[in-house]
């Protein structure tokens, strides 16, 4: 049984990843609201944490989506982060990233507000 509490979407774009003094590229295989897979060759540790930017290509001016975010699973061919931190439009651009790309863009929407409403139960 799945304990993911977010869709995720095959989405697949090129991301820039920032790590201490290095920066790598890699192809984003997957996507959700608290985090992605990347498809990359390059060796990091768990809980590493990192810069992320997605570029989204064909808008005029491209759209750059950052993340702050920290290596969550590492796999023989990439690596799992978990979104720490975006600014608001990096969120939106995301929300609309998933909605657009899955069956079903109400779940999504569900996913969100029940998220949220978590988020406040446990601030009380």
């Amino acid at each position: 049984m799945s304990t993911r509490k977010f869709s995720r979407v095959q989405f697949n774009v090129g991301a820039t990843i920032k790590v201490a003094e290095r920066q790598f590229q890699g192809a984003v295989e997957n996507l959700s609201m608290t985090g992605m897979f990347l498809v990359t060759g390059e060796q990091l540790a768990l809980e590493e944490h990192v810069d992320i930017t997605i570029i989204l290509t064909g808008t005029c001016p491209e759209i750059a989506v950052t993340f702050a975010g920290v290596v969550t699973r590492i796999a023989e061919h990439g690596v799992g982060f978990t979104f720490e931190k975006m600014d608001l439009d990096s969120y939106m651009h995301l929300k609309n990233i998933i909605a657009y790309n899955i069956d079903d863009a109400e779940k999504v929407m569900e996913e969100i507000g029940h998220s949220i409403d978590e988020k406040f139960a446990s601030e009380k």
